[in-house]
């Protein structure tokens, strides 16, 4: 039974890694302390713009950060009214073994795919495709595109009351830095 409710997440494990190793999740070791030797900082970037997500809609809201595979299914398979991946480029592969289970276990939910990722899947496939892993290719602002198709007002002021923190430190210090 599908419930009024929406999951949003980010593409599943394994990630692709970039150039050099770089991790797409470190935005301060790949971006600014990048080649510091032992004072290269490892860090953890959360997907804020699901969390903004979240706290702007009227709805239930259910978030996966990274998840792996058997954490997605499980979520999945608890039957939301609405799926919600932001996803980079690099994740397109990922992103449609994602749509293709939900297609697969929950015909009824509705699949949302935004950020980057969104922007190239929306370049690279025809209409057809398109339709075949998402149902609403979101490009620009998401909030308000959310809140108009879930029928809310889209003028009431977005807010943002809670962030998950994040961490960093050098790598020789704490393998995994809080966060």
């Amino acid at each position: 039974m599908i419930t009024n409710r929406i999951l949003l997440t980010t593409p599943c494990y394994p990630y692709p890694s970039l150039p050099a190793n770089d991790s797409l999740t470190d935005a301060t070791g790949q971006r600014f302390t990048h080649g510091d030797d032992i004072f290269s900082l490892v860090s953890h970037t959360h997907c804020y713009a699901n969390h903004i997500l979240a706290q702007n809609i009227n709805i239930p809201a259910t978030l996966l950060e990274y998840p792996r595979w058997n954490n997605f299914i499980e979520e999945v398979d608890k039957e939301y009214a609405m799926i919600g991946i932001s996803a980079f480029p690099v994740h397109l592969d990922m992103v449609m073994k994602m749509c293709t289970y939900i297609r697969e276990k929950s015909p009824e939910t509705k699949i949302l795919l935004g950020s980057y990722g969104a922007q190239a899947f929306a370049a690279q496939y025809d209409e057809e495709t398109k339709k075949k892993y998402v149902d609403h290719v979101v490009l620009g602002e998401g909030v308000r595109f959310l809140r108009e198709l879930l029928g809310e007002d889209t003028d009431r002021p977005i807010q943002q009351k809670v962030m998950p923190k994040c961490g960093g430190a050098p790598a020789f210090i704490n393998k995994y830095p809080k966060g």
